[in-house]
């Protein structure tokens, strides 16, 4: 996910989807408390591929990184690419998108391009081979302040009430992006538990059951603290890239991730009671989007992605789901960092000329 600036993202977070691990019988012994076909898995959707920000698009992405390229092309924000990727992801084994969504102002959100995408998935006659939510992205320059609660609260009720809107434990699910953001916007934690329980209200009053609150969180226990204190119900991320970056080099080895997520999904269990929502990191590479206000040029980043490695960082995320029923949700949700983050090098979308990343994860949801 780029801001419209380029501004680098530092934000610790952890979310995206999981699948069912390849076997021939059957789990081994500490594994065996969930069959593999209760997980569901879903991945994150970025829709800045519209060509209305041209730095999404930008040029170093399509002539140095062309092998990201979609086999769709570039622009996949249309009805008929998104009801073919609706296809790829379902057959995949996806259960659901979760859409980075953009308040950009009381009237200007309805129109925003970043939202286009969602608009198609809602449209499509395809779109009850998945579910979907919404990951409110709350970063600067998509503020949502006290002014602008009643707005985005009507819109968010208007949402949960579509039939494949995904709810946990009976509930809609809405992910927020950033707690520290919301704090500050809002005034205070408290503020922010007010604002939810208003929210909950509206739903309840529309013939929900509620809403479920999300917080994206570092892993930190600070971090954890302040979603506990906000109110929230549910903790995930959005991605943990940084979290890898275990050596003092620039280009860090993919597993180096895989085994650092898991440390942080056990640490953040450990620290919280709340049900936690594990965001798997499929990759972090962001030079197509390097300049001046960032340091992507100079940054680590990871290299080795490949059909394997999202192999292995599913079936790693689907042990760890296994071994840890105790700290999950009831529905056992997960998520994948992310079915198109092309500029940022996490993306699942089949390629023009690249390999095929969606081969890995049907590889680890199909037994074998």
């Amino acid at each position: 996910m780029n801001w419209t600036s380029f501004l680098p993202l530092k934000m610790n977070l952890a979310i995206l989807a999981i699948a069912v691990i390849p076997f021939t019988g059957g789990f081994p012994g500490s594994l065996k408390e969930k069959p593999a076909a209760d997980i569901k898995l879903g991945a994150y959707y970025f829709d800045g591929w519209t060509g209305k920000y041209a730095q999404h698009i930008s040029p170093k992405l399509m002539n140095s990184f062309a092998n990201r390229k979609p086999k769709w092309g570039w622009i996949t924000s249309s009805q008929n690419v998104v009801d073919q990727q609706i296809t790829a992801a379902s057959n995949a084994g996806l259960s659901f998108f979760s859409f980075c969504w953009y308040y950009s102002g009381k009237d200007k959100y309805k129109t925003e391009p970043l939202n286009n995408a969602l608009k198609y998935f809602q449209k499509s006659a395809l779109s009850s081979k998945m579910e979907y939510c919404l990951m409110v992205a709350n970063h600067k320059g998509f503020e949502i302040g006290t002014a602008d609660w009643s707005t985005v609260q009507a819109e968010w009720v208007r949402q949960f009430k579509t039939p494949n809107y995904l709810k946990v434990n009976g509930k809609p699910l809405l992910i927020m992006f950033s707690v520290a953001n919301l704090v500050k916007d809002l005034g205070s934690a408290d503020a922010v538990k007010s604002a939810f329980q208003d929210l909950k209200a509206a739903a309840t009053a529309s013939g929900l059951n509620g809403v479920t609150m999300a917080a994206c969180i570092s892993g930190d226990p600070q971090s954890i603290k302040q979603a506990e204190d906000c109110g929230f119900d549910v903790l995930t991320g959005y991605n943990q890239h940084s979290a890898g970056f275990t050596a003092k080099t620039t280009q860090i080895p993919i597993d180096s991730m895989r085994t650092a997520e898991k440390r942080l999904w056990n640490k953040v269990a450990k620290i919280s009671d709340l049900p936690y929502i594990p965001v798997s990191t499929l990759n972090w590479d962001p030079r197509p989007w390097s300049a001046p206000n960032n340091a992507y040029d100079t940054a680590p980043y990871f290299v080795g992605y490949s059909e394997k490695s999202v192999y292995n960082s599913v079936t790693g995320m689907l042990t760890w789901m296994h071994k840890n029923t105790a700290h999950t949700t009831k529905e056992n949700i997960a998520l994948l960092y992310a079915w198109n983050e092309n500029g940022e090098g996490a993306y699942l979308t089949p390629s023009a000329k690249g390999p095929n990343f969606l081969r890995g994860l049907q590889k680890a949801l199909t037994k074998q």
